[in-house]
């Protein structure tokens, strides 16, 4: 049975629809209204053939009307992201009925940026005031050049399983996954490692002092191994006496390094330090050998693969070693400027500014 023509004016009718960007299931519903009763098939058919008879420059082309971004739908969408847990733009999205692409304009042009959230160590609120408090006076220790004077030192673990030179992402094929290769299997009992003491300061790096496993790091055996060999061989080779340049001993506030017998030891010895009174509890990021030097260390470890404590151990003094004297210099530069920052978050973190 031949195919039923159309009439010239639903032709013209559709042709003019088509012109202006309506859909075909769109056509077919508006001249149903005008009584004139098309199918989805035969606005297509007009549609081919309207190509056929022009050329490429000339064809239809159909594009999809772009969703309105109204002052009411802008508006609906920063009030869902402007809050400290925020929906996926996916679902923001199917909640408002638009587009992805649209949520996520909005976004871009309303001046948001998305930014990962940063660990941070808790903050009581009597170590936020000792940081508000302190902060200033110690900013201007260390401003204009005057933290060159400083050794910063500090202690870290160091474990076996954070060293396997392995990745956290890897490739896998859509047609063949190798779902294998997706894992990393931890060792649930407690990993092998070590403790180590170190420093750094503008003429160079201590040397290295591990602390035997098992053993407890109290006021007598920091005094005993770790600062006494600390004036006896570091700090004679960092700033001899010839030079005559006072220097001063940054540590943090751990209570080996607080208690009377240690603070007694420093007393004794005339070594100028930060006392506990003047340095901020419980603030890495304001300590050089916290935010960069101990990650910095780690993170080149952890691209080696390493089988024992005692190739941890060496592979932790080469990398020691090969850390550059500019690498230093540029961490300590930014030691003034992060604890003036604390200051000026009136003794809250930082690390999600920097």
């Amino acid at each position: 049975m031949p195919r039923k023509k159309i009439s010239d004016i639903a032709e013209g009718r559709i042709s003019q629809l088509l012109r202006q960007g309506y859909s075909q299931p769109r056509i077919v519903n508006i001249l149903k209204l005008d009584g004139i009763h098309v199918s989805q098939r035969t606005v297509s058919n007009v549609k081919r053939k309207i190509g056929r008879q022009r050329n490429s420059e000339s064809k239809i082309k159909i594009f999809r009307k772009k969703p309105s971004q109204t002052p009411y739908i802008i508006k609906k969408v920063i009030k869902k992201i402007d809050v400290e847990d925020p929906p996926t733009q996916r679902a923001i999205a199917k909640d408002l009925h638009i587009s992805q692409s649209t949520v996520s304009n909005i976004i871009k042009n309303s001046g948001f940026t998305l930014r990962k959230k940063q660990k941070v160590q808790k903050l009581t609120s009597s170590n936020i005031m000792e940081h508000r408090q302190r902060s200033f006076q110690l900013y201007l220790r260390l401003a204009c050049g005057r933290y060159k004077k400083f050794i910063t030192t500090d202690e870290a673990w160091f474990y076996l399983d954070g060293t396997g030179g392995r990745r956290k992402v890897c490739y896998i094929k859509k047609t063949d996954p190798d779902y294998d290769r997706m894992i990393i299997q931890q060792n649930t009992s407690r990993p092998k490692g070590f403790m180590v003491w170190g420093g750094v300061s503008s003429q160079g790096k201590t040397a290295l002092r591990f602390v035997a496993p098992g053993t407890k790091v109290n006021s007598n055996y920091y005094v005993n191994k770790v600062l006494k060999p600390f004036l006896a061989q570091d700090v004679p080779r960092l700033f001899p006496k010839r030079r005559k340049m006072k220097w001063f001993l940054h540590q943090d506030s751990a209570p080996s390094h607080t208690a009377e017998q240690t603070i007694r030891f420093l007393e004794q010895n005339k070594i100028h330090y930060i006392t506990p009174q003047e340095w901020m509890p419980a603030s890495p990021d304001a300590a050089p050998m916290d935010y960069s030097i101990w990650g910095y260390l780690k993170q080149q470890l952890n691209k080696i693969h390493i089988d024992s404590l005692d190739e941890l151990k060496k592979k932790l003094l080469s990398e020691w070693r090969k850390m550059s004297q500019t690498y230093i210099d540029k961490v300590l530069a930014s030691w003034p400027r992060r604890v003036l920052m604390i200051y000026k978050a009136r003794g809250s973190h930082i690390e999600h500014r920097l």
